[in-house]
């Protein structure tokens, strides 16, 4: 058995060329291919990064003939993790941090706008034909050179004019998420969408082809958008080309930053595209994208908190108490806070980062048992005086566990234990 050390995985040189766990990985599948006699092609994105001088160590193999197969004798060689997807073919091998897609060469016919694909076996050239955009539609022989490139869709040209243009006219149609998919690579790749694609794109989103996506799949895309270098530059592009609208109409990318000082994950940035809903537009939108529940406690904490804003943002420094911002602030959900620490005015956002960067770990000195020995009496009373506690020391007013224990005993002899 083969194992890919981390000592493989080394970024391409200045002229692209492959790091060590893509040599590797391509020439084990060189020889397996050359034992079944079967064609096997690097396709797709890392063909695209390699011509553009892209380090890659995820790679997409195509294979003319059973690709599951060869996926299961790749992940024995190399002691990885397999995963089969028979209804299309694919398979997926995991080592070392390192991704192998295989798929089984294939054409594909879409029954209805938005449906998944029918497939059936093909050769590299129908394989490509169904690819999304030109610059995705070029293969490599897993031995060969760039000389031996195979593009017949003028993949490499748009690569060099900065283009991203679909394979056909239907293909907005067929596919919806190939309108998230462009503006995605645009922003990436600071490409401009070819024109009569954007045409296509723009006729697409006229005829409602968004809203034959199921939710998983839009928010599939979505997620895929927001996990990119810069999440802004993208949901700028998406909103500018309408996308963002045909995912839902209250979406838009108009409040967010030109550049965020630092980066986030796409938890925060959900939150950050909810910001400006009302709460039953960031139902409507929970709803839409069938969300999991932690983007809709994102969703939903976002609007909470955009609210809860003005509250936060007066000027002066001593207007509004650590524990009073605890209070307005608890529970929520920390990417919304960090969505928020980008758009709120800046007194607000301030209170927020001291909020995540200090506060709310703050817990009183004392604890059940000692607020019991000093006094209070069993029951709500102890959440109520540790709640009290917080506050103290948040606040400055207790410095010490002395402190603590006498503002304890000072509630424990209150009547009706309601001040501290």
């Amino acid at each position: 058995m083969l194992t890919i050390t981390e000592e493989h995985i080394t970024d391409s040189d200045s002229n692209g060329e492959s790091s060590d766990v893509y040599r590797l990985v391509l020439g084990v599948v060189d020889r397996l291919a050359n034992e079944e006699a079967l064609e096997a092609y690097l396709v797709g994105g890392p063909v695209r990064d390699r011509l553009l001088g892209i380090p890659a160590t995820d790679l997409d193999i195509t294979v003319v003939g059973d690709a599951p197969r060869m996926a299961e004798r790749l992940a024995s060689q190399f002691g990885g993790r397999l995963t089969v997807h028979h209804r299309f073919g694919t398979a997926t091998v995991d080592a070392a941090g390192v991704t192998i897609d295989l798929v089984t060469a294939r054409r594909e016919t879409y029954r209805s706008a938005g449906a998944l694909p029918d497939v059936q076996p093909g050769d590299i050239e129908d394989d490509l034909a169904r690819r999304d955009f030109t610059i995705n539609a070029m293969a490599i022989p897993v031995a060969g050179h760039e000389s031996d490139l195979v593009d017949l869709h003028g993949g490499k040209r748009d690569l060099a004019a900065g283009l991203v243009r679909v394979l056909h006219e239907l293909s907005f149609r067929d596919d919806p998420t190939r309108m998230l998919r462009a503006v995605r690579y645009a922003a990436r790749f600071e490409f401009d969408i070819e024109p009569e694609t954007a045409d296509l794109m723009a006729s697409a989103l006229a005829s409602g082809a968004m809203s034959t996506l199921t939710g998983d799949r839009l928010r599939h895309e979505l997620a895929r958008i927001l996990q990119e270098p810069d999440p802004a530059a993208t949901l700028r592009r998406a909103d500018e080309a309408g996308v963002l609208r045909a995912i839902h109409p209250s979406l838009s990318a108009a409040h967010l930053p030109a550049t965020s000082a630092m980066p986030h994950g796409p938890l925060t940035w959900v939150a950050a595209l909810a910001w400006p809903l009302s709460a039953a537009e960031a139902g409507s939108l929970t709803a839409r994208l069938n969300a999991p529940s932690d983007w809709e406690r994102v969703i939903s904490d976002a609007v909470r908190v955009r609210r809860l804003s003005p509250q936060l943002s007066d000027p002066r420094t001593d207007a509004v108490r650590p524990s009073e911002v605890c209070g307005l602030l608890d529970g929520l959900a920390p990417d919304a806070l960090r969505a928020a620490m980008m758009l709120a005015p800046t007194p607000a956002a301030n209170r927020i980062d001291r909020y995540l960067g200090e506060w709310w770990t703050v817990a009183p000195r004392l604890r059940g048992d000692d607020v019991l020995a000093l006094g209070v009496p069993a029951g709500p009373a102890v959440g109520e005086a540790l709640r009290a506690l917080r506050r103290a020391r948040l606040d400055g007013v207790t410095r010490s566990r002395a402190d603590e224990e006498e503002m304890a005993r000072q509630w424990a002899e209150q009547p009706n234990n309601t001040a501290c």
